[in-house]
């Protein structure tokens, strides 16, 4: 683990901004300065070839009838069986299944990414390579518009183009449309804004208070060597206990953005009818009235959107 602190150290020492560790980086990029190939892309690449070499290899041993998980195995099943069984299947209910290899593959996709940004890539490249992709505003852009694209077109999908539109009156009274229809348009844009700046602001946050932090240790030394010494000892402490929050964060943001993209999916494809046998068994779903698509809100939604927001 101090190795990877050891990039943000030498950029200290060079009196380098700290912002170097966190922001992308440019391979090659054209004269007119479009980026053909940069540090984050390199990590998408990466982390799309490690998911295509990890998940057959896994799948295997079920191909051949081993349906006893055991070690890097059984790991992977229980990250999968939560997602399916304690995320999606109280909001989706019988639409599960159908739904589920898609948010699995968000899920690892922006897991994996959050944790490669961790690793002291940039000692290993000599700052070729490294950083966090998931702190690029324009790759959780990304992110949410694939989210966005996808609950829209299965809610399309699911309701018919009429009855799609419909949900925009929220169930409220025709004379009330003129407020619920612009109101519901402009939150249809909200959801994917909100999603791209909470894991870009959480995942950049944490790196620049690290960077800063450890940038602590180049004044000190200005100070005197045994003045630095005394803060590099506190400084070097108190970035491990960072770096330990860091991995707690990659995976709490990473369940946050497929939660709320499973409910927001779940608002547009679920409807009241559909989950009566899920209700004995899931108590906490909530169905919406007759004619309102924007409903299978999780009972406690609002509480624990409210602590995601602050997360």
């Amino acid at each position: 683990m101090l190795n990877t602190l050891l990039p943000i150290v030498s950029l200290a020492a060079e009196g380098a901004n700290p912002l170097e560790h966190v922001l992308d980086r440019p391979w090659f990029q054209t004269q007119g300065g479009f980026w053909l190939l940069s540090n984050n892309i390199i990590a998408l690449l990466v982390t799309g070839g490690l998911m295509l070499l990890i998940f057959p290899l896994i799948t295997r041993a079920y191909r051949r009838g081993e349906h006893v998980p055991t070690g890097t195995r059984n790991f992977f099943e229980a990250i999968l069986m939560y997602v399916r069984e304690e995320m999606a299947r109280p909001v989706l209910g019988e639409h599960t299944d159908r739904f589920i290899p898609f948010l699995w593959t968000m899920f690892f996709f922006i897991l994996l990414n959050n944790l490669i940004g961790l690793l002291p890539f940039d000692v290993i490249t000599a700052h070729k390579f490294g950083g966090t992709a998931t702190a690029n505003i324009w790759v959780t852009g990304g992110l949410a518009l694939v989210a966005f694209c996808f609950w829209q077109f299965h809610g399309i999908r699911a309701n018919g183009l009429v009855n799609y539109l419909k949900h925009f009156t929220g169930g409220a009274p025709v004379y009330m449309a003129p407020i619920m229809i612009p109101l519901e348009f402009v939150g249809m844009f909200i959801k994917p804004f909100a999603l791209a700046i909470r894991l870009f602001a959480n995942m950049i946050a944490g790196h620049t208070v690290l960077a800063v932090l450890l940038m602590f240790t180049t004044m000190a030394f200005g100070a005197g060597l045994a003045f630095g010494w005394a803060i590099s000892i506190v400084v070097i402490l108190a970035s491990v206990a960072m770096m330990c929050l860091e991995i707690f964060v990659a995976f709490l943001q990473t369940y946050i953005f497929v939660f709320l993209t499973t409910l927001f999916l779940g608002q547009l494809v679920v409807h009241k009818h559909e989950n009566h046998g899920e209700e004995a068994a899931h108590p906490d779903v909530l169905h919406p009235r007759s004619g309102d698509l924007s409903g299978a809100r999780i009972a406690d939604a609002p509480r624990q959107a409210g602590m995601h927001m602050g997360a």
